[in-house]
């Protein structure tokens, strides 16, 4: 399982919040662009790093959450907060299920 920070999880909880508002979409727009470049990156460092085993399948379950978060934009771009919102809902479910809170204090 991975981790997030608390930081993190209460961002995307706060994309929610905010993207029914027609006002801040572009604000929703460039923060999920933001979010697939980010797991962009974790999915070339995982593939990069299958050489050598991919331990719990990391790759996959990043490029699952990748695909969702393309989704979400696209839905956004096409100024569909409700279905948007749904598909956030979605992603908020995965990283609740696949990711554990990391610690408050090391």
């Amino acid at each position: 399982m991975f981790m997030i920070s608390k930081e993190t999880m209460n961002s995307v909880m706060s994309l929610k919040e905010r993207i029914a508002d027609p006002k801040k979409r572009g604000e929703c727009i460039a923060e999920v662009e933001n979010m697939i470049q980010m797991k962009e990156s974790h999915l070339a460092r995982a593939e990069w790093g299958s050489c050598c085993g991919n331990i719990r399948n990391l790759a996959p379950q990043i490029d699952g959450e990748l695909q969702l978060l393309q989704n979400i934009l696209e839905t956004l771009k096409r100024k569909d907060s409700k279905e948007a919102s749904s598909l956030l809902e979605d992603y908020i479910a995965l990283l609740q299920k696949n990711y554990t809170p990391e610690p408050e204090h090391w």
